[in-house]
């Protein structure tokens, strides 16, 4: 059995998890889980998230509007998400970023609130957690302009926007997505980059290793993931990979 996987980017709060949540979570404790930082993605799933890190004690919370739910944002916002960081537990601003999948529609208004959120990690001096999805040219640039600490969760892009983002400072979250045929480049980014920058996720629930596409993932499930980074490198086993990036993810978001 794998120990010290620490879940980067989870969001234990969806509803599926709901029936056993308590029994879920001692059952990744068994499992080798040390750590799991639970995210927001709007303002709800933000005070959700902070609620499962004053419960369980290796739950930690990250808050933030993410660019899918910049549509319908309450007036207050950012006041309600500022409030929020200022929990004990919180170590993160995130999910924030862009997603330009689904086309140029609200784009000023997404950057808006990313910046928004840019300039409150600042404020907090806490790092953050970028969602970047077919928008890595504007993701790049706005790093570039506010540089902030923090990762890039659930990292699909180009190795050419791997690069960038590395030279930027940022960590990059690796995920069961590199186990799908369809995000073989993804391997090309994780063969060359610097392990002191590497941390891992499954995004659970919605990212399950290919051998189990359509399950709810879980965060044990990053022990497959590092067995992928371990074969692709071949410089390391993966209990090292897993050792590295719990470390790096603990200096990278304060956790003792």
């Amino acid at each position: 059995m794998y120990r010290n996987i620490l879940e980067s980017h989870a969001h234990y709060d969806e509803k599926c998890y709901a029936p056993r949540l308590e029994q879920v979570l001692e059952e990744q404790r068994q499992k080798g889980v040390c750590c799991i930082i639970n995210c927001g993605s709007d303002v709800a799933s933000s005070h959700r998230s902070v609620e499962l890190a004053r419960r369980f004690d290796m739950v930690f919370a990250a808050v933030g509007v993410f660019p899918l739910a910049v549509e319908h944002l309450p007036a207050n916002w950012l006041e309600e998400i500022r409030a929020l960081s200022l929990e004990e537990k919180v170590v993160a601003i995130g999910e924030i970023g862009l997603d330009y999948h689904a086309g140029t529609q609200l784009r000023q208004q997404q950057i808006a609130v990313f910046e928004a959120q840019l300039e409150l990690a600042k404020e907090r001096n806490l790092p953050i957690q970028i969602h970047d999805r077919d928008a890595d040219a504007d993701t790049i640039a706005l790093v570039e302009k506010h540089r902030p600490r923090g990762m890039v969760h659930r990292f699909a892009s180009s190795p050419q926007a791997g690069q960038a983002f590395l030279e930027l400072g940022m960590h990059l979250g690796i995920g069961p997505n590199i186990t799908y045929p369809e995000f073989a480049h993804v391997l090309e980014t994780v063969r060359a980059m610097p392990l002191e920058r590497l941390v891992l996720e499954t995004d659970s629930p919605f990212l399950p290793p290919a051998r189990l596409a359509g399950q709810i993932s879980t965060s044990d499930m990053i022990g497959e993931v590092a067995e992928t980074i371990a074969k692709v490198r071949g410089d390391c086993t993966p209990q090292e990979v897993l050792d590295l990036a719990c470390a790096n993810a603990k200096r990278l978001f304060a956790i003792s």
